[in-house]
């Protein structure tokens, strides 16, 4: 019984040496690169790439999947800016703005509407304003002797706090200043 045992324990052993040496497991073609530890990826003769992967069940190949590039359509002019995912914006020589989406039919072109309100979000943030202070425009103050009451909106409701005069952050000064500034107060404290 104890032969063979060890006749099998040689054998994997013998085994075990020879995947080392070679680096890869019977089955990968030679020539294949190793890109990660249990990964070969072979290119054969008509330049197809196949990627062999040492799983517990044996050894996989597959075709390598192909990247696929984020080209324009046909039809984008080069100077149009991506906006989002298949779509682009172009302004024409007649200062006209241009929209380009990819549909499933082809390629859309509309002209942006002149003077169209811009869409406001759950907070009631402009969509796409890239003002620093665009939420300081959305904080409302009011006075209340030496407080000041701050609200603005946001996801889930209003958010509210006091704060002194004398310990107001930037962005609150900002705000109490631009409100008496339109209040017409003007008053220096």
């Amino acid at each position: 019984m104890k032969f063979p045992v060890i006749v099998v324990f040689v054998c994997l052993a013998t085994l075990a040496q020879s995947k080392e040496t070679t680096g890869a497991p019977a089955g990968v073609p030679a020539g294949a690169v190793a890109i990660e530890g249990h990964t070969w990826r072979w290119v054969d003769k008509g330049g197809k790439a196949w990627l062999y992967r040492a799983t517990p069940f044996g050894l996989m190949r597959s075709e390598e999947p192909k990247q696929t590039a984020a080209k324009r359509p046909a039809g984008v002019p080069v100077e149009a800016m991506p906006v989002g995912d298949g779509v682009w914006r172009w302004i024409d020589g007649a200062q006209k703005v241009w929209m380009f989406q990819e549909t499933p039919s082809g390629l859309m072109k509309t002209e942006a509407p002149k003077g169209a309100l811009a869409q406001v979000g759950p907070t009631g943030q402009k969509m796409g304003e890239t003002r620093a202070d665009a939420t300081l425009d959305l904080i409302t103050v009011k006075e209340d002797g030496e407080t000041l009451r701050f609200s603005r909106p946001g996801p889930f409701g209003t958010y509210s706090w006091a704060k002194k005069k004398t310990q107001l952050d930037r962005d609150e000064t900002i705000v109490w200043e631009r409100a008496r500034a339109k209040s017409g107060a003007g008053k220096k404290d």
